[in-house]
């Protein structure tokens, strides 16, 4: 899943475009912050070499990322999980070493109310994920469960709100990605999750075609009254 040439140059204008859009103005005394977003539930090295590629391609583009703060962040079935990861690190390949399964002996779960998630506040926790610190939040446990859009939007809101770019790698077609409705359940939460910033701050890599927050939204928009037509 490795970007092509001309995928490089297209991620490079729409980031730079995110980064320099007005609706995302950065806040006063906040360094430039940026997600890699990984899908976790496919092929993992197919995955991590489009990262690779993008960090390469973004730093060899503009100084602004030769010392940006990065955070990866884990997209699972069954749990999301994310820590801090320099950009060098990601090119050592070294942004994947113990990621998932994360090994948790006993942890007490605690529900937010705001985001719908449950966040695992571990008294006696061993994985290399939480036993560093980092936010492990797990969803609920279904052999069948898909991944869960509106789950990583609120998890990237409440963790990553400071990111003013978040990159969300998966690894599917984007006809795959289409079919199944980009992994959302319920269009209104989306739709209220992605407001108000991250729809600016998104942009989605499938393997042969990129997709932003906002014409995600755009997307869901147009949606509603076609399913209200099919209903009638």
């Amino acid at each position: 899943m490795a970007l092509t040439p001309i995928q490089k140059l297209e991620l490079n204008k729409r980031v730079d475009r995110i980064f320099h859009a007005p609706s995302n103005a950065p806040a006063r005394g906040h360094q430039p912050e940026i997600a890699f977003v990984t899908d976790v539930s496919g092929d993992i090295d197919a995955v991590h070499s489009s990262v690779r590629d993008a960090v390469a391609s973004l730093k060899a583009h503009d100084r602004m990322f030769q010392n940006m703060r990065s955070n990866m962040v884990y997209w699972g079935r069954e749990e999301i999980t994310s820590k801090v990861t320099p950009m060098s690190f990601i090119l050592m390949r070294n942004a994947f070493d113990h990621a998932f399964p994360c090994d948790k002996k006993t942890a007490e779960t605690q529900v937010d109310p705001n985001s719908g998630l449950n966040t695992d506040q571990g008294s006696e926790v061993t994985g290399s994920f939480a036993d560093r610190g980092n936010v492990v939040v797990k969803q609920d446990e279904d052999v069948d469960k898909s991944l869960d859009f509106e789950a990583l939007c609120a998890y990237l809101k409440l963790y990553h709100a400071r990111c003013r770019c978040v990159l969300v790698f998966v690894d599917r077609s984007y006809a795959e990605l289409e079919a199944q409705n980009f992994y959302i359940t319920d269009a209104e939460a989306a739709k209220q999750q992605l407001n108000p910033f991250l729809k600016y701050r998104l942009l989605i890599l499938a393997r042969d075609r990129m997709l932003t927050g906002s014409e995600l939204m755009m997307r869901l928009i147009r949606q509603q009254p076609e399913e209200a037509c099919r209903q009638s």
